[in-house]
C-alpha cells in the first residue's frame, strides 16, 4: 500500500482544499438568488457531459487500463497508446455529435416549458462534453504512471476555482451569461491542453501510433471491450448520475442548483473515494493479470475498511451539522430544500465505499460481461424510479432514486466477485466502524444549540471528528490508519526535537 497511501494522501490533500474552496462557494455564492439559476445550468450542461462520457470516449477511461499492459514499453512510447484514446474520443463523440444534430428539434421539444434558459443554451453542450471528454481519458492516462495528482488539479480543482470566480461576476453583472458559458468552454479546452503538455514532460506521451502492434486478437478484445465499457459505464452513469439531468427536465433549473448544492456538501465523502479508486486501479489491473489472489484479497479488504472508515468520518461531521451549514446560506428558505436529498446522498456514497474495489474487479477481470445485464436493469430501473418518485417527493425523490440503484448495483457485484474470485470486503470491522460512528453521532445529537451557527457547526463536527476519530485508533480498526497515525506522530516528536 506503500505508493497507493503516498499517492492517496497527495491527492485527498488537493481535494480537501479544494473541499473547502468548494464549501465556501456553496454557502456563499451558489445559493444567493442571483446565481442560483446560473449555477443549475452550468451543472446540467456538466452532468450531460459525465452521463456521455463513456460513450463519447469510446469507452476510452476503462481501456486505458485494462489494456495499458499490452502497450507498456517506455523505450516505444508505449506503441502511442496515448494518441489511441484520443482518436477512441473523436470518433465516439463526433458520431454522437452528428446524431444530436439530426436530432436537435426533437431533443429542444422534449425540455419542459418552463425552462427557457435551457432551451437557449442547449448548444453549450457541444464543445463542453468534447473537451470534458479528452480531459477525463487523459487524466485516467496518466494514472498508469501513478500519477493522480497533477491530473486531480487540472481536472478538478482548477474547476472549483474557475466555477465560483465566474458565478460571482455574473452575479455581480460584470459579465453576462452567454460570456460566462464562453469562458468555461475555454477552461476546459486549456485544461486538456494542459494535461497533455503534462504527459510530454513526463515522457509519457506521442501523437504517433504504432498499428503494428494492433493484431487481429488485440483489436477483437478491444473491441468487444470498447462495447462493453460503452454499455456498462453509460448504464452505471445513468443509475447514479441521471438525477440532476432528470430534476432539471422535469421540474426548473433552480431545482437543479439546489439539488446540485447538496451534492456538492455529500461530494466531501467521495474524496477518498476518488483517491484510493484512482491509485488502486492499475494495481488491480496488474493483480488479475498475473492472478495474484493473495495481494488481490489484501487489497480489496484494506481498501473497503479505509474507505468505509474515512467516509463514516465525513459523514459524520457534515450531518450533525447539516442543518446549521444550510441556515448559514443566504437563501436558506429555497436551499434547504435539499437537506434529505443532503442524507440520501450521502448514504448512497458510504454504500459505494463499503463495497470496496468491487467494482472494478468486476470491469478489470475476464467475468466482465456478467454485469452488462445488470446495469442496463438498473439503470432503466433508475430512469424509472426517477421518472415515478419526483413528481411525488420531488429533489427527494431523486434522491431516493439513486440510493436504491447505487445500493443495488454494488449487492449484485459483491455477489459476482464472491462466487467468481473467492473474495469479499467485509470483515468484523466493518460491523465495529459503523457501531462506533453511530454511537458517537447519537451523542452529538445531544450537545445543545450555542446560539451562534459557526460555533454550532465547529463544536458538533469537532467532537464527532475527536470522539469517532480517537475510538477508531484505540479499537485498531484499520492497520493502516494506525500506522499513519503513528507516523505523525514521530515526525511531530522529530519537530519539536
Amino acid at each position: 500500500m506503500g505508493v497507493i497511501q503516498r499517492q492517496g494522501i497527495k491527492h485527498s490533500i488537493v481535494n480537501f482544499v479544494g473541499l473547502l474552496i468548494g464549501t465556501a462557494s456553496t454557502l456563499f455564492i451558489y445559493s444567493q438568488a442571483e446565481a442560483i439559476e446560473a449555477y443549475g445550468l452550468v451543472q446540467y450542461l456538466l452532468g450531460i457531459a459525465m452521463i456521455g462520457y463513456p460513450v463519447f470516449a469510446l469507452s476510452g477511461n476503462t481501456i486505458a487500463f485494462r489494456f495499458f499492459p499490452k502497450f507498456q514499453d517506455k523505450t516505444k512510447q508505449h506503441h502511442g497508446f496515448s494518441a489511441l484514446l484520443l482518436l477512441f474520443c473523436l470518433l465516439g463523440w463526433g458520431v454522437l455529435a452528428g446524431i444530436a444534430l439530426l436530432l436537435w428539434e426533437t431533443i429542444l421539444g422534449l425540455i419542459d416549458q418552463d425552462s427557457p434558459l435551457l432551451k437557449d443554451y442547449l448548444w453549450v453542450a457541444f464543445p463542453l462534453t468534447f473537451f470534458y471528454t479528452l480531459s477525463q481519458v487523459l487524466g485516467v492516462y496518466s494514472a498508469n504512471f501513478k500519477r493522480i495528482v497533477i491530473p486531480s488539479i487540472l481536472n478538478d480543482f482548477a474547476l472549483k476555482i474557475f466555477l465560483p470566480v465566474q458565478l460571482v461576476a455574473v452575479w455581480q453583472g460584470w459579465i453576462s451569461l452567454p460570456t460566462a458559458l464562453w469562458l468555461l468552454l475555454l477552461h476546459f479546452f486549456l485544461v486538456t491542453l494542459g494535461l497533455i503538455y503534462y504527459l510530454h514532460r513526463l515522457g509519457e506521451w506521442t501523437w504517433r501510433i504504432n498499428w503494428s502492434i494492433l493484431t487481429p486478437t488485440l483489436r477483437q478484445d478491444m473491441l468487444r471491450y470498447a462495447s462493453f465499457g460503452i454499455v456498462s459505464s453509460l448504464a452505471f452513469l445513468i443509475a447514479t448520475k441521471s438525477d440532476t439531468v432528470m430534476v432539471g427536465s422535469l421540474i426548473d433549473i433552480k431545482k437543479t442548483a439546489v439539488y446540485a448544492i447538496a451534492l456538492n456538501i455529500a461530494a466531501a465523502i467521495d474524496i477518498p473515494t476518488k483517491s484510493l479508486y484512482t491509485v488502486s486501479a492499475s494495481f488491480v489491473a496488474r493483480y488479475l493479470e498475473d492472478e495474484n489472489w493473495t495481494e488481490m484479497r489484501d487489497l480489496y479488504r484494506k481498501v473497503s475498511i479505509n474507505l468505509l472508515t474515512a467516509g463514516l468520518l465525513l459523514f459524520g461531521c457534515i450531518w450533525v451539522s447539516a442543518r446549521d451549514l444550510y441556515a448559514l446560506m443566504p437563501n436558506t428558505a429555497e436551499v434547504s430544500q435539499g437537506l434529505y436529498v443532503l442524507f440520501f446522498m450521502c448514504i448512497a456514497k458510504l454504500v459505494d465505499m463499503a463495497s470496496g474495489l468491487n467494482n472494478q474487479l468486476v470491469y478489470f477481470s475476464r467475468h466482465y460481461r456478467f454485469s452488462i445485464l445488470s446495469l442496463g436493469i438498473l439503470a432503466v430501473a433508475n430512469v424509472a424510479f426517477n421518472l415515478w418518485l419526483i413528481p411525488i417527493y420531488g429533489l427527494n425523490g431523486a434522491a431516493i432514486s439513486t440510493l436504491i440503484s447505487v445500493a443495488c448495483y454494488n449487492v449484485f457485484n459483491l455477489f459476482l466477485v464472491y462466487r467468481k474470485m473467492n473474495m469479499q470486503p467485509f470483515s468484523w470491522q466493518t460491523l465495529l466502524v459503523v457501531g462506533l460512528a453511530v454511537g458517537v453521532m447519537t451523542a452529538v445529537w445531544w450537545v445543545p444549540s450555542t446560539g451562534y451557527l459557526l460555533l454550532n457547526i465547529g463544536l458538533r463536527s469537532g467532537l464527532f471528528a475527536l470522539g469517532f476519530g480517537g475510538l477508531v485508533l484505540y479499537f485498531r480498526v484499520s492497520a493502516d490508519l494506525n500506522q499513519l497515525w503513528e507516523k505523525a506522530l514521530q515526525q511531530l516528536k522529530k519537530a519539536a526535537a
